[in-house]
């Protein structure tokens, strides 16, 4: 399990800029003997997103394509460090309040475009308007962001309202890659099929319910400066087929018709460590662990009593290994161990406990049994309602596992919870409507420990968009979530946001059960060079090459 450290990008704060370091310009040249330059390379996950562009909505099945064809400003390193990407260099107002980008020369968007600063501000003006339905990076900003302006051709100011000290890593993410605005004027529709960044490869065609295609960008001139190599992507092709089927899709990898695949199943483990071809990769994300949210709004969730019972008769860490055996660990913080200033104290905070959950349930008032021993409360039962995705894809066997047994724990204290298998066209509605649901399950991937003010603020309830599932906040935590925000010191931060977790502890407002992972499994005999980047996990192919010839399709 790896640890990501503190961002110390912003240790020269209005003083200096960040240069950026140079690489090769050659393609075969820098290839290791034996290998090739060229042919298709085949990556197959399990999850298809709705739209390809992330400024809209903004899934991580989104950024994870999103990243081969987009760059953002700045990249960021495993140690939390940011260095450069399409932002050759940057300055910081002492205040905090000030970021001057100078940009790249020469970069330009796969429709022949040219990169400047008015193009950057108009990716700034896209994600801020509500019209673009940005689930994820408008809440990054939206309690920081004043504005978006050109200095000059290269240079981009974005000037803040308060102080936000992991604005860097944040941009870092492929939710804030930078787009053609000619391309995103054709309007989001278009914008979602077939978006144009300047990236390392170019969208084609994205064949629904089967794959997206993608060609080399020939004159990629932009890569980060930690990437592998400079210069243009060394396969030709890029297929991201969609696989939803677990056994279907570890066979696609076993055989060879692909490369390499995300989401390693859980069952297919042992066998892929067993397999002298197959390499996997493992990266915790820093995030608000898979969780299930607990909506404050039904009146027997509003009792805090109530949600403390739920989380000691669920028995968390049971459930998550009897799902994921052991291949996702159990974890009870409101943050995951990826996140910078997780804090152990807060590891489990409510063991299983069935007869403190009876007592509390007991405290409440919901005293009384029906004829099937449920709990009731003046002639009404304890039920809770939790719609899931239907889709094998969004809600894999082992999480589907992990509600069944979540269902019989809490049965054996009384409470009737309701599994609501539910299309994703109606899933997507349930999630903007608190009367439709009492617990959902979900998560947040941030590479900062401020996602804790994205998931759980006043601000995020007052903006509505189904992310604050709890529908609830807290204004010290609020306050102790902003004070991290503007700070550099890392003593401070920690203190901070460890009373962040004690506070979101405390409250027991989602159960969390285990920390997303990006899990990788690659035929290490057909490819070389694929690796998972830190803000988001992100796999990245632009270093990929092929080993030998070979026909994956």
């Amino acid at each position: 399990m790896r640890r990501r450290s503190v961002m110390t990008g912003l240790a020269a704060v209005g003083a200096g800029s960040v240069l950026a370091a140079c690489g090769s310009a050659g393609r075969a040249a820098d290839l290791p003997p034996g290998t090739r330059e060229g042919g298709e390379l085949v990556f197959a996950t399990d999850r298809e997103p709705t739209c390809l562009d992330p400024h809209n909505s903004g899934d991580m099945p989104q950024t994870y394509i999103a990243r081969q064809y987009l760059d953002s400003l700045v990249s960021m390193r495993p140690d939390g460090s940011v260095v450069p990407w399409l932002a050759r260099s940057w300055a910081i107002s002492e205040d905090g309040l000030v970021y001057d980008f100078t940009l790249k020369e020469g970069v330009r968007f796969h429709d022949g475009e040219v990169l400047d600063a008015d193009a950057v501000v108009a990716n700034f003006d896209q994600i801020m308007d509500p019209a673009t339905q940005s689930s994820t990076a408008l809440l990054y900003l939206s309690p920081y962001f004043v504005s978006a302006e050109s200095l000059s051709e290269q240079v981009v100011r974005v000037t803040l309202k308060r102080p936000y000290s992991p604005l860097l890593t944040v941009l870092a993410q492929a939710f804030f890659g930078i787009e053609s605005p000619r391309a995103m004027g054709r309007g989001l529709a278009e914008n979602c099929e077939l978006p144009v960044g300047t990236g390392p490869f170019k969208v084609v065609e994205w064949r629904r319910n089967q794959e997206v295609v993608m060609v080399r960008n020939d004159d990629y001139t932009s890569a980060p400066s930690d990437a592998k190599h400079q210069g243009p992507a060394y396969a030709e092709r890029l297929t991201w087929r969609f696989l939803k089927d677990n056994t279907a899709r570890y066979g696609a990898l076993a055989s060879g018709k692909v490369h390499a695949i995300f989401n390693l199943p859980p069952e297919s483990v042992p066998t892929a460590q067993a397999d002298d071809r197959i390499e996997t990769q493992d990266f915790v994300h820093s995030c608000v662990p898979y969780a299930l949210d607990l909506n404050t709004t039904h009146p027997a969730l509003s009792d805090l009593r109530v949600r403390r019972a739920l989380v000691h008769a669920a028995d968390a860490p049971g459930i998550v290994t009897s799902a994921y055996a052991g291949v996702f660990p159990y974890e009870g913080n409101a943050i995951s161990t990826g996140t910078p200033y997780y804090d152990e104290a807060y590891h489990q905070p409510y063991p299983y406990d069935e007869a403190r959950a009876n007592a509390l349930l007991d405290e409440a008032s919901w005293d009384e049994r029906d004829e099937e021993g449920y709990r009731t409360r003046d002639g009404q039962r304890l039920t809770l309602r939790l719609p899931y995705a239907s889709d094998p894809g969004e809600t894999p066997p082992a999480d589907l596992t992990i509600l069944q047994n979540f269902q019989a724990m809490e049965r054996r204290v009384g409470v009737d919870v309701q599994l609501i298998p539910t299309d994703a066209a109606s899933l997507t509605a349930i999630r903007r409507d608190p009367t439709a649901f009492d617990i959902r399950g979900g998560y947040w991937n941030s590479p900062t420990a401020g996602v804790m003010y994205i998931k759980f603020s006043q601000q995020t309830f007052e903006i509505d968009n189904g992310q604050n599932v709890s529908y609830a906040y807290d204004e010290e935590l609020d306050q102790t979530l902003l004070e991290a925000a503007a700070t550099t010191d890392p003593e401070a931060q920690q203190e901070l946001y460890s009373r962040a977790q004690q506070l979101l502890t405390e409250q027991a407002w989602h159960i969390p059960l285990y920390p997303i992972q990006t899990r990788l499994a690659i035929r290490s005999d057909l490819v070389a060079d694929i690796w998972i980047e830190p803000s988001e996990g992100e796999p990245v192919l632009h270093d990929a090459h092929l080993l030998r010839d070979g026909d994956p399709r």
